[in-house]
């Protein structure tokens, strides 16, 4: 059974002043405000104190977290907060823009937004603390860097007589995957979720490959199944083998 998150107070405006100065420690969130207005304020995640703090507590969890704004009750603004999106009946709470809490949705004991009127057109999201895949993933340049085999715990970067080779592979916008290297790679791909994609690429061109990392990059990420991947700022790691492997890219472009 989730927790209910306590009430927040509305903090004095000495406390205010205060907090304000030292605006520039707040640790950057994944997310910033672009919209219209809301709770009287430009941008919620930085210009109310309770909120930006609910927001910290979640980059620090593994759990993941997010944050919406909503109106309730035909003309109320407010927001809804999730603290577990992948608990299959976890709650989320309804708070007006002070802070306060009105009521938990959804979940075993939850209650569903009808029951404040919610409009669902206006459930926006402007927070979480885990990636966003397709965002992250989608039109960036991303060169290979090494295969890693957990189980030996070795890792080997592709390499020929001449030096590095270079793979790349760019995820557009279009579910397609494009690619070189020695030959030229073309595929497809699907944002499973989160933390997974589905893989399918093949070389269109037919140069033979004498080193062998080229068919090994394909044999890879060649099966259309799903991936788990994860992300570290500018690179990427994608596991595949039953996990027992992964292949390191950083982005590029």
């Amino acid at each position: 059974m989730m927790k209910t998150p306590h009430s927040f107070q509305m903090l004095t405006l000495v406390a205010c002043l205060m907090l304000s100065g030292c605006k520039k420690d707040k640790p950057e969130l994944h997310f910033d405000y672009e919209g219209p207005c809301h709770c009287g304020v430009e941008n919620p995640l930085e210009d109310l104190e309770w909120l930006h703090r609910t927001a910290e507590s979640f980059e620090s969890t593994t759990q993941w977290a997010t944050i919406s704004v909503c109106v309730y009750d035909s003309a109320e603004q407010g927001f809804i907060v999730d603290p577990c999106v992948q608990c299959a009946d976890g709650m989320q709470s309804l708070f007006d823009c002070q802070g306060n809490l009105l009521g938990n949705l959804g979940g075993f004991a939850g209650i569903p937004l009808s029951t404040y009127n919610i409009d669902p057109t206006s459930v926006r999201e402007i927070y979480r603390n885990y990636p966003d895949t397709a965002a992250t993933l989608i039109g960036k340049r991303w060169r290979l860097q090494r295969f890693f085999d957990r189980e030996t715990n070795s890792e080997v970067v592709p390499m020929s007589v001449n030096g590095p080779i270079t793979f790349w592979l760019i995820f557009n916008g279009n579910g397609q995957v494009e690619g070189g290297g020695i030959n030229s790679l073309s595929g497809n791909f699907f944002v499973y979720d989160q933390d997974h994609i589905c893989i399918s690429i093949t070389a269109l061109s037919e140069i033979y490959d004498a080193t062998g990392w080229e068919d090994r990059l394909l044999a890879a990420l060649n099966d259309a199944t799903v991936y788990y991947v994860e992300y570290y700022g500018k690179s990427m790691r994608i596991y595949y083998d039953m996990n027992r492997k992964w292949i390191d890219f950083v982005r590029v472009g």
